[in-house]
């Protein structure tokens, strides 16, 4: 007979996940299959390919119109200096999770179809309200991906603000110019680029309609790295949180009279020993998944806060339309960072209170066995699950505050040079 918990979690595996859903094609779009599972990887190869190559030409673009305008003030450039950070940043998280894809899909899956919670072996005792039981486990984990869908797709609203705004600004532009001033009707570019062609006669190759929709496709490209990959950081962490919850609800309850007779708790708890071991292997495969990809991110977003409070002080002059479109952008960056270190701080305080929860059951009257266990599980506990940054410090609202103090001392250092 199957057990009560693995029909649930097979129940909740088929529900629709909407935030999960648009991670999972945002990594395709890239070459990534997270799920191999739902869909097949035959193309992803060719894709990355076309990705890279196109990514690659719009980061020379960039390129060309800085070096082009170094000698003038750093505000001619700034937007793509920001450009090229965030597109070379993309790479890098393509081939960073291509590198670990079977690590990735693995732990998609197992949050997906909760293979942590299979096979505990919590039903198979002789308890008393195992129907009460396993609806209070249900709740948590149905609404844990009630928050996980409301988060990601928070954070895909916001990211889409920015892709809209470079998308559609070249045809806003070409409106403005040519039936309000009336000045000139030609399309512009959708960002600052040099996009390199050959003149052969009368024509451009490329000609410009393809260098054009080749620049178009860049904030496409930024939305499906930028969104597709943090949301995943977002998915797993706050999932490893619920699971946390989870087994902090089971402890509290492991010297209860009304769900764990007094015979049964030595095997009860035993349950819950291991689920706080598959807890730690799932949450060190995360933190391998992460721990350097972070670092890269964490420095970047340093950068390009910075930046965007330079192009921030220079538009104040020019107008509040402006400063509007860079704010989105500058929230959009704000955003990325802070949902690491908020999902991740998650993790570690239930971790803390998970500690908390081991020690305040009533251990004390309760057997020997169920006494050494508690003792070990309070050695185990008192190291909090962590998330670190390449090794150097831990994901926290304290580094948060950090990496926003930098970019702004950055920002004034900045500012001040160039005022000189």
């Amino acid at each position: 007979m199957q057990d009560l918990l693995d029909q649930e979690l097979e129940r909740i595996d088929k529900m629709p996940k909407l935030g999960l859903f648009w991670v999972e094609y945002s990594a395709f779009a890239l070459g990534v299959n997270i799920a191999p599972r739902k869909r097949s990887s035959k193309y992803c190869r060719l894709t990355r390919i076309a990705v890279l190559i196109v990514n690659l030409s719009i980061i020379y673009s960039l390129l060309a119109f800085i070096m082009e305008h170094y000698m003038i003030t750093f505000e001619t450039y700034v937007e793509a200096v920001l450009l090229t950070f965030q597109l070379s940043v993309g790479v890098v998280k393509m081939f960073h999770f291509q590198s670990k894809v079977e690590s990735c899909a693995q732990l998609v899956f197992s949050t997906e179809a909760g293979q942590v919670l299979k096979s505990l072996g919590l039903f198979d005792l002789n308890l008393p309200k195992k129907k009460e039981l396993l609806e209070s486990l249900s709740s948590i984990l149905l609404n844990n991906w009630l928050i996980i869908d409301r988060q990601v797709m928070f954070f895909f609203k916001i990211v889409c603000m920015p892709v809209l705004y470079y998308t559609m600004r070249p045809y806003f532009q070409y409106i403005y110019d040519c039936y309000i001033v009336k000045d000139t009707c030609e399309m512009t570019l959708t960002y600052p680029a040099i996009v390199p062609y050959a003149q052969l006669g009368n024509y451009e190759f490329p000609s410009y309609v393809i260098r054009f929709f080749l620049l178009q496709s860049g904030p496409l490209w930024c939305f499906f790295a930028v969104f597709g990959f943090n949301s995943l950081f977002v998915v797993l962490t706050r999932y490893e949180s619920g699971l946390i919850e989870v087994l902090r609800f089971l402890v509290q309850n492991s010297t209860s009279d009304v769900l764990v007779p007094k015979d049964q708790r030595d095997k009860y708890l035993q349950c819950c020993v291991r689920l706080f071991a598959r807890i730690s292997n799932h949450h060190f495969q995360i933190e391998n998944l992460f721990k350097y990809i972070i670092l890269v991110q964490c420095s970047v977003s340093s950068i390009l806060i910075c930046m965007l409070l330079y192009k921030i002080s220079t538009v104040l002059e020019v107008g509040w339309v402006w400063m509007g479109m860079i704010m989105v952008y500058f929230v959009t960056i704000a955003l990325e960072i802070t949902l690491y270190n908020v999902s991740a701080q998650k993790v570690e305080t239930q971790s803390e209170l998970l500690f908390l929860d081991w020690y305040n059951c009533n251990w004390f009257n309760e057997s020997k066995e169920f006494r050494f266990m508690i003792k070990m599980m309070l050695l185990f506990s008192r190291r909090t699950f962590v998330l670190s940054v390449g090794g150097f410090t831990s994901l926290s609202h304290k580094f948060l505050v950090q990496v926003f103090r930098l970019s702004a001392n950055f920002f004034l250092l900045l500012r001040n040079m160039n005022n000189k």
